[in-house]
């Protein structure tokens, strides 16, 4: 065999492992699956998954499941906005871009990551950059502040450990206080610390447990987008993250609550 036939021939058992890892029906798998799946050998699969994991393409569970990974999740949400996102999330998106006049946006936390999957831009030609597909900062963002508020500690500090890994410890010590008020008001706030001259508010999209699965926000320049007008657009921010969320229907949740308190 060649040697361009021995490349062409690994990488194709790389594309045949990440594409079992992600679309076979069983979910999650050990290596010693995908490995007997993929028709590979177990230290050639190790050597793969490994490369696939370090560009997180995959990520490793707690439990030694292999699951897919922030990158490729990245990369997958770049190509479903060009043939057609998340129809409800975009629909909330764009009713919040409308009534704010400012860029609206929503996130999903995916494995220890923020993808964001939707975007809204307003007219102005002076606004806040970002894209579908950008992996947003957990500790710099109002919808990252927003998410991590809604996380148990083990979950928030992976998710730290992922955009900061030496100081993942220290800044969970320093959001703690920040953290507990996002939750007793429900929404975060970023006053340019994400960037020099944007203001945010941003509010969590809860699962059935009342856990974060993502965050949708409002933002401009603080030069338009006044303090005053932050908060005007509280009240439509709260009562779309409660549409967006997946509690069961009477659940109290703070978001919830703030949004009927705010209507």
């Amino acid at each position: 065999m060649t040697e361009s036939a021995q490349g062409r021939s690994y990488l194709r058992r790389l594309l045949d492992l990440l594409v079992i890892a992600v679309t076979d029906s069983r979910g999650p798998m050990q290596l010693t699956e995908l490995a007997h799946l993929a028709q590979i050998p177990l230290s050639t699969a190790s050597r793969l998954a490994g490369l696939l994991v370090d560009m997180d393409m995959l990520r490793v569970m707690p439990d030694g499941r292999i699951d897919v990974g922030p990158e490729l999740v990245h990369l997958a949400v770049k190509a479903m906005d060009r043939v057609n996102g998340d129809s409800q999330q975009r629909a909330a998106v764009a009713a919040l871009a409308k009534a704010t006049g400012e860029s609206a946006s929503a996130g999903l936390l995916i494995g220890d990551a923020i993808v964001l999957v939707a975007r809204d831009e307003p007219a102005h030609s002076l606004r806040a950059v970002a894209h579908v597909g950008d992996i947003i900062s957990p500790h710099t963002s109002a919808m990252g502040k927003a998410i991590l508020a809604r996380l148990d500690a083990e979950r928030r500090l992976a998710v730290l450990r992922r955009a900061a890994p030496d100081e993942a410890e220290e800044l969970s010590r320093r959001l703690d206080s920040e953290l507990a008020e996002v939750r007793q008001a429900g929404y975060a706030i970023d006053e340019e610390m994400f960037a020099v001259g944007l203001r945010c508010r941003a509010a969590a999209l809860l699962d059935g447990s009342g856990q974060a699965y993502g965050g949708i926000s409002v933002g401009g320049p603080a030069s338009r987008f006044t303090y005053e007008q932050a908060t005007q657009s509280l009240p439509q921010l709260l009562a779309i993250a409660a549409e967006l969320s997946l509690t069961k229907p009477g659940e109290n949740t703070s978001v919830a609550r703030q949004a009927r308190q705010r209507r």
